[in-house]
């Protein structure tokens, strides 16, 4: 199987052969937290792809909403999703 270990040595070794270093792995997933939406993939299986055990990728959909507001403004749909996934729960 393709395992993380795998795909960072071979991330790396594609890089060092291009001449430049990548940063570090965890940037992979969490950049993936904006792009996925903007991809229209579902919150659950973008939570299933990045093997997030829990609502942690949430903070970084919060933080990321700046950039992806926008693209989110553009699909109410999208948007919309997005505001159940990232609110807080009410209390």
């Amino acid at each position: 199987p393709l395992t993380k270990h795998a795909v960072q040595k071979r991330l790396k070794s594609a890089a060092s052969a291009a001449g430049f270093t990548l940063p570090p792995t965890h940037s992979i997933r969490i950049g993936s937290t904006t792009e996925y939406p903007l991809r229209g993939i579902p919150f659950n299986v973008m939570r299933a792809k990045g093997r997030w055990d829990s609502d942690a990728f949430l903070v970084y959909l919060r933080r990321h909403a700046e950039i992806m507001a926008p693209y989110m403004q553009a699909n109410p749909a999208l948007l919309a999703k997005f505001a159940r996934a990232a609110m807080p729960p009410v209390r």
